[in-house]
């Protein structure tokens, strides 16, 4: 897994749970305030909405396009509301559009998660499902902080 996705994961940064649902869960109670906002794909996985809602936050949607979410308009987002605590995003065949980002915008989403030191949610669900094309590395895979958060 490490090796196909660009991570370094061993056992003192692996925590098993029940399914992505409670990895969802247990990232909202330890990300997430009440008035806190989430950014996130739009569309996006209908589950990790309501996970998330759970701990009062609020949700900015970012539009997509055929690579993945609109970097421009995040970052303009990003420097234009407060409160932002945490993007959450699918960048392996998306739920629900099935779209997978291109490698320069997970390179991106990486750079801007360092900037403005916001942690990234990246939910990879799916990416084990490839029957055809190449592997695109994990957007954790960028992060020289290892701060970015990986579900799978």
């Amino acid at each position: 897994m490490n090796e196909r996705l660009g991570t370094s994961f061993d056992k003192d940064n692996i925590l098993i749970t029940h399914g992505s649902q409670q990895g969802l869960d247990l990232s909202g109670k330890f990300f997430l305030d009440d008035g806190d906002i989430v950014l996130c794909e739009s569309p996006t996985y209908l589950a990790a909405i309501s996970a998330f809602k759970s701990y009062g936050c609020n949700f900015v949607e970012i539009p997509t396009d055929e690579e993945g979410m609109n970097m421009t308009v995040l970052e303009d987002v990003l420097n234009n509301t407060p409160k932002v605590k945490l993007i959450y995003v699918i960048p392996t065949f998306q739920n629900p559009t099935g779209k997978t980002w291109s490698l320069e915008r997970r390179k991106k989403l990486a750079e801007l998660s360092v900037r403005y030191d916001i942690p990234v949610i990246e939910d990879n669900p799916y990416g084990e499902l490839r029957f055809e094309g190449e592997s695109l590395p994990s957007i954790k895979s960028f992060d020289p902080r290892k701060a970015l958060r990986f579900l799978c």
